[in-house]
C-alpha cells in the first residue's frame, strides 16, 4: 500500500512538472526571460539629426513659434510640463484658448526658444522645437542633456508646404506613440482640402470674381498694401487673386505692394484681415484719390476675415477662413455651408473646443466691413 501511494505521488509530481514545462513553452513570458523593451530608441528629425529619445515619454515642452499648437493638435496637452512666457495670455490663439491650463504651467523662458536652465528645471523627457533651421537646438540639447526633436512647421499655401506640415505631424506621432492621431489629423486636413477643391476646381476663371486680400498681419499690424500672392484661403478655393506670382517674384510670404498699382488691378471683391482693419480704413480715407475708384469699395464688396498669423500659422483659421471665402465668392457651391458652424467643427477637432464665438468677439464675426 505504501509503495502504491509513493508511486501515485511520483506520477503527480511528474505531471505537474510536465504541465509547467508546456505552459512555459507556450508562453515564454512566464519563463522570466522575455525580451525587455529598450529604454531608448533613435529617430531622425526634420533637421536630419539622429536623436535618441526615451521609449516612454510622459513630459514634454514645445519651443519656437507654433510648436505648442502642433502638440495640441496631436492630443498631447496632458504631456506639456512647461510653456514659453507669453503663453500666459491665450488671446487670439485657439490652441491656448481651448487649454487655459497652459497659462498656469511653469514658464520655460521667452518665446522663440525658451531658456535652457528653465527648461531643464521642468525635467521634460523631450524638447520639441518647430524651427529646424535654428542654430540653437543643438546648444539647448547639450546644455540640458535632454533630447531636442526638430520639426519644420509647414503651411497650407502650396502642396510642398502642406506635405511639410504632414511630415511634422507624422514625426510627432512617432516620438509620442501617437501615430493614429497623426493619421487622423492628416486625413482631416486632406479631406477638407479636397472638399474645398472639389467645390471650386471646375469653375472657369472667366466666371470667377477677382479678389484681393489686404491688411495681412506679419510681425504686427499692416495696412491695405500688405498682401500675399499665395494667400491660403484663396489658393485652397481656386480663387482669382489679382496679386500674381510674377508681381512678388515668386514669394509665398506676406509682402507690401506699391499702392499705386491697386487701382489698375481693380478687384471685384476685397477681403481684409481684421487685425489690420483700422489701418486699412485709415489708408482708404487718407488716399481717397487712389482707392476711391475701386469697384469693390464703391459697391461695398469688402469683407472681413479673422487673421491667422499669430505666433506662426493658425491652421484651423486658414480652413475656416477658406470656407467663408468660398461662401462669399461661390454661394451656389457653398450653399450647404455655415462658415461659423464649420469653424467650430474645425476647432473642436483640432484643439478640443469650439472657439469661433470667442474669436468673433475678439476681432469681429465673418461679414461685410466698411473701408470708408
Amino acid at each position: 500500500m505504501v509503495k502504491k501511494t509513493h508511486l501515485i505521488a511520483v506520477i503527480a509530481v511528474v505531471a505537474v512538472v510536465l504541465v509547467a514545462a508546456i505552459a512555459v513553452a507556450l508562453n515564454p513570458d512566464l519563463s522570466g526571460n522575455q525580451e525587455q523593451e529598450p529604454e531608448t530608441r533613435e529617430i531622425v528629425d526634420m533637421a536630419g539629426r539622429t536623436v535618441t529619445v526615451p521609449t516612454e515619454i510622459n513630459r514634454v515642452v514645445a519651443v519656437c513659434s507654433g510648436c505648442l499648437r502642433v502638440l495640441t493638435y496631436m492630443d498631447a496637452a496632458d504631456l506639456i510640463c512647461g510653456v514659453e512666457e507669453f503663453e500666459s495670455d491665450p488671446t487670439g490663439r485657439p490652441y491656448a484658448m481651448a487649454h487655459p491650463e497652459y497659462a498656469s504651467l511653469p514658464v520655460i523662458g521667452p518665446g522663440h526658444g525658451g531658456d535652457a536652465e528653465l527648461i531643464a528645471a521642468e525635467n521634460p523627457d523631450v524638447i520639441f522645437c518647430s524651427d529646424a533651421r535654428s542654430p540653437d537646438f543643438d546648444a539647448i540639447q547639450e546644455q540640458t542633456g535632454i533630447p531636442v526633436v526638430c520639426i519644420v512647421y509647414g503651411g497650407l499655401d502650396t502642396p510642398e508646404e502642406i506635405q511639410t506640415f504632414y511630415d511634422g505631424l507624422t514625426l510627432v506621432g512617432e516620438v509620442l506613440h501617437k501615430e493614429d492621431r497623426a493619421t487622423e489629423v492628416i486625413n482631416y486636413f486632406s479631406d477638407i482640402i479636397d472638399d474645398l477643391d472639389s467645390r471650386t476646381s471646375d469653375i472657369p476663371d472667366s466666371e470667377k470674381l477677382s479678389v484681393y486680400i489686404g491688411g495681412l498681419s506679419a510681425g504686427g499690424k499692416h495696412g491695405i498694401v500688405s498682401t500675399n500672392a499665395y494667400y491660403a484661403p484663396f489658393t485652397l478655393t481656386n480663387s482669382k487673386n489679382v496679386i500674381t506670382d510674377e508681381m512678388v517674384d515668386g514669394s509665398t510670404s506676406v509682402v507690401s505692394i506699391d499702392a499705386e498699382i491697386i487701382p489698375s488691378l481693380n478687384p471685384d471683391i476685397i477681403f481684409i484681415d481684421y487685425y489690420g482693419l483700422s489701418l486699412c480704413q485709415e489708408d482708404v480715407v487718407a488716399h481717397a484719390d487712389v482707392y476711391g475708384s475701386l469697384d469693390a469699395i464703391k459697391n461695398n464688396c469688402t469683407y472681413g476675415l479673422i487673421g491667422y498669423n499669430w505666433y506662426h500659422l493658425n491652421y484651423g483659421m486658414v480652413l475656416s477662413d477658406a470656407y467663408y471665402v468660398g461662401k462669399v465668392l461661390y454661394p451656389d457651391q457653398f450653399s450647404d455651408v455655415d462658415p461659423e458652424q464649420k469653424a467650430d467643427e474645425i476647432y473642436d477637432f483640432l484643439v478640443g473646443a469650439s472657439c469661433y464665438d470667442e474669436l468673433a468677439e475678439l476681432y469681429a464675426p465673418f461679414g461685410p466691413v466698411s473701408l470708408r
